[in-house]
């Protein structure tokens, strides 16, 4: 079942208009990146019942519907291996046909408007294109079945006469192309298994007529007289989608639809002449002999390609089987399906209206895809629409009429220009802004320069305590000279000016402070016994500063910094925690520093013996330990006294 879609340029000698035409635009190859295959048919376990399962004659399909349930096809009898997949799945469905899927190719001559496949002198075959593309290099391919491609060969093809589809002998209407890559079945030619996404049923062709014109769209058969001259736009690539409306379209038996509900496998396996393919089974879905290879589509998204059939029999009906698109294109080594794209739009400004100058331009394409502007004057560049289809760039710096093009692309798809102009007008000049010093900072070094941002080649106005100007650089950089030493409350303004407009201010209010004195003697944190209580407080500092000292919250001491040290005579320090709180003062700013030390108490003295007295081999003890002891003795006296009393009244 081969749809053309392509159209031949008038210029072909022909009697009636070339088959479907599909041009212009394709998926990206990093769109066909294969798809993890559903829960419900994934796993080592499931895959080897699955093809126990499908080695049984009497089974023709299995994978799953949309509510994730598994699904068997069986032509009926008795089946030991349903038997024991069952035990395993016991909520399966099982559907009961009469015939077996087959491909849609024919060996034998037949009518009507596709592609004929010359396998040799006396032979061939017809089927039908599925969808046009792009080879990985740009140029013009088509997408179709891999079984209409005999293993191991590449051979050329025609497309056939519309108008005679539907007789006997196909008349060759012209030259088509050649493979470029077909599989049909598992890699190499192997039957293929289930739970591999390599069992496939997809073919590449190359074509080779420059006179072609491939355009992105579906035929639905209802003038043969051209079959571009009714057609549904292809416009994206996808898998199928069980709560969407399917359709078909192929060279015997034309447009086919089936409603969502007739979708009986969403994805799974099934033996197509003897070979597995992976992809998607559809009650009612009419194809016959010829239409291999035709386009499965859902609304303007192409989902798959034909695969196989089989009629209705009795009371069991027809059903077709389609090779999933996405997961067959990811083989192919990045060929692409062409789809139609809708010029972009602008949205704001509208054309012909004005932008400020590096204000948002902005507009709607197809969603997720590459947006070519095209400056009249200047470089093109690309941008990307969001999932919504909204993109956005920004207005140029120069003023004036800016005049564009716009194109959307995919892959080597492209969609029809639009032209627009703008006028872009000068934006209102925020402040600048002030970058250093900073608003509020205090800076220990000595400022040099007062720099910040503005719009690339304003003249930036400085006032205050430091005075100039400055045109910003193409980056939005300022710099202006200052020469500000220690002082408190510095302030400058800053304006930027361009055509003619005058920004607002940007005010900085800063200090240039002296770095605090550095304590070195006591140390903070230093501990001292006693007796070393530390006599001298030292340091150093700036040249010329005033050093103040209080210590403990005292009398301020007062020196002045000689290269570069000074130093205090202490008080007496106290027991315990001491602090100094040291300030150096240059040009009337000050700064603090603290240190900490403690100081330990003195030590008890010892009483000194009596020489006099016998020495009893152990020291005296103090005389408050001794009055404690004889403290302690004479009421321990007391109590045996007491005692002793109490017995003798006893």
């Amino acid at each position: 079942m081969y749809r053309s879609q392509r159209r031949f340029t008038r210029s072909v000698t022909i009697g009636t208009a070339a088959a479907l035409g599909l041009s212009g635009l394709f998926i990206a190859p990093a769109a066909f990146a294969a798809p993890a295959a559903s829960t419900a048919v994934t796993g080592t376990d499931y895959a080897v019942k699955a093809q126990a399962l499908l080695s049984d004659d009497a089974i023709q399909a299995v994978g799953k519907n949309a509510d994730g349930t598994v699904v068997v096809l069986t032509t009926g009898g008795d089946s030991a291996a349903l038997d024991e997949f069952s035990t395993s799945y016991p909520d399966l469905v099982v559907h009961e046909v009469d015939s077996e899927i087959e491909t849609n190719a024919t060996n034998d001559v037949v009518g009507g408007a596709g592609y004929y496949v010359n396998v040799s002198a006396t032979t061939g075959g017809s089927c039908s294109i599925g969808f046009t593309g792009w080879s990985p290099e740009g140029d013009p391919a088509i997408i179709t079945a891999g079984h209409c491609v005999p293993d191991g060969t590449t051979p050329d093809t025609d497309l056939t006469v519309p108008a005679g589809d539907a007789a006997g002998e196909p008349a060759l209407l012209a030259p088509l192309g050649t493979f470029g890559f077909g599989q049909y079945g598992g890699v190499g030619g192997s039957d293929g298994a289930v739970g591999d996404l390599d069992s496939i049923d997809i073919a590449v062709m190359d074509v080779t007529n420059d006179a072609l014109n491939l355009e992105p769209a579906v035929t639905d058969w209802s003038n043969t007289a051209d079959l571009s001259a009714s057609t549904t736009p292809i416009t994206a690539v996808g898998t199928v989608d069980a709560t969407r409306d399917i359709a078909k379209s192929g060279r015997t038996s034309g447009l086919s639809e089936a409603p969502a509900a007739d979708i009986f496998i969403e994805a799974g396996w099934a033996k197509v002449s003897g070979r597995e393919v992976y992809g998607f089974g559809v009650w009612d879905l009419q194809s016959e002999p010829g239409d291999s290879g035709g386009a499965i589509f859902q609304g303007t998204t192409a989902v798959g390609v034909i695969s196989g059939s089989a009629d209705a029999t009795g009371t069991n009906r027809a059903y077709a089987w389609g090779s999933d698109l996405v997961n067959g294109l990811a083989h192919t080594d990045g060929y692409t399906v062409a789809v139609e794209l809708a010029a972009p739009v602008l949205t704001s400004p509208t054309n012909g209206g004005t932008v400020e100058r590096g204000a948002a331009i902005t507009g709607t394409g197809p969603a997720s895809t590459t947006i070519v502007v095209d400056p009249a004057t200047g470089d093109s560049f690309e941008v990307t629409t969001n999932a919504q289809g909204v993109f956005t760039f920004t207005a140029p710096a120069p003023l004036g009429a800016y005049a564009f093009t716009l194109q959307s692309k995919s892959g080597f798809s492209l969609s029809p220009t639009s032209a627009y102009s703008l006028v872009v007008v000068p934006a209102p000049l925020l402040a600048p802004a002030i970058v250093s010093p900073a608003n509020g900072s205090s800076s220990t070094a000595d400022i040099t320069a007062i720099t910040g941002t503005a719009v690339p080649g304003a003249v930036i106005t400085l006032t205050g305590d430091v005075t100039g100007t400055a045109v910003t650089s193409a980056a939005g950089a300022w710099s202006i000279d200052a020469d500000l030493s220690y002082g408190i409350g510095y302030s400058v303004s800053a304006i930027q000016a361009l055509e003619g407009l005058v920004s607002p201010a940007a005010i900085s209010t800063f200090n240039v402070v002296p770095t605090a004195a550095v304590i070195e003697t006591p140390a903070n944190g230093a501990e001292f016994a006693n007796s070393a209580a530390p006599t001298t407080a030292s340091g150093t500092g700036i040249d010329g500063a005033t050093i103040t000292l209080i210590q403990n919250g005292g009398t301020a001491l007062t020196t002045t910094v000689v290269d570069g040290r000074w130093s205090f005579a202490l008080s007496a320090s106290k027991v315990g925690a001491n602090t100094l709180v040291v300030t150096q003062t240059i040009d009337g700013v000050a700064t603090v520093a603290e240190s900490g030390y403690t100081l330990a108490a003195a030590a008890v003295a010892a009483v000194p013996r009596d020489p006099s007295l016998a020495a009893t081999g152990v020291d005296l003890m103090p005389a408050g330990g001794l009055a404690a002891v004889l403290l302690l003795a004479g009421a321990a006296f007391l109590a045996i006294r007491k005692k002793r009393i109490g017995t003798v009244q006893n």
